[in-house]
């Protein structure tokens, strides 16, 4: 009975040690630089300034990446069900106010899960294409593919103390027919404008659509787990 009892045991312990997640480290909430603002064994790769809070200072959004590789598991397909484990660096996105007073950065939010990671991308390699800030908003655009290719931009804007989404972009086409699909997105006047047809011959191909887009409320980065996982019309993924 005694080997039984220490059979299970061990068997739990190497469940929970199999399930252990990764844990991200805090950013801090007030620093002068980015270096400062830096974790610990994470490194800088993209980084943008702007104002986002309409007082005239020049705001900052920086991704950091984590310099080890670990195990992640990442959503996929309906914004819950995290089903998909990748061995990648994870990211993380923090977006920081300066103070005009004493020029400090001052955390607004920190997210680990929306920016996409480096092994996402498919056969074209690192997903992560753009990181701006322009009239007051965050710009978010990512790609991937191989012959058949996505491109995926979204815009955030800090309005009522939240981070809320204002618009997106969906384009996936094959890259030597230049057969496409785009629907780009305004969740601020809830329409879809949809254009279906040749990425080469804009003009004279493609047909263009628009309905109204129906969603109980805006997403946030905090309701919008990460690109590819809000199903927002049956089999179509934002």
């Amino acid at each position: 009975m005694k080997v039984f009892y220490f059979f299970l045991l061990m068997q739990f312990a190497q469940i929970s040690f199999a399930q252990k997640t990764f844990l991200f480290p805090k950013i801090k909430s007030e620093g002068v630089s980015i270096e400062q603002l830096t974790p610990t064994n994470w490194s800088v790769i993209e980084t943008t300034n702007g104002d986002l809070n309409n007082d005239g200072a020049d705001d900052l959004a920086v991704i950091f990446e984590s310099n080890k590789i670990t195990d992640e598991t990442r959503t996929y397909g309906d914004n819950n069900t995290e089903i998909i484990k990748e061995t990648q660096k994870p990211r993380i996105l923090a977006i920081f106010f300066k103070d005009n007073s004493t020029a400090n950065y001052r955390l607004s939010v920190q997210n680990n899960d929306f920016i996409l990671r480096s092994q996402e991308g498919g056969k074209l390699g690192d997903p992560l294409n753009q990181i701006g800030i322009k009239d007051q908003q965050l710009y978010l655009r990512f790609h991937g593919g191989a012959e058949w290719r996505w491109e995926m931009g979204y815009t955030f804007k800090f309005e009522n103390k939240d981070w809320f989404l204002t618009s997106a972009i969906n384009l996936y086409f094959n890259q030597n027919s230049g057969d496409m699909t785009e629907r780009v997105y305004d969740f601020k006047t809830r329409e879809l404008f949809t254009t279906v047809g040749n990425l080469h011959r804009r003009d004279i191909a493609n047909r263009k659509t628009s309905e109204v887009l129906y969603f109980s409320q805006l997403r946030t980065f905090k309701t919008f787990k990460k690109p590819w996982a809000w199903e927002i019309m049956p089999n179509v993924y934002l």
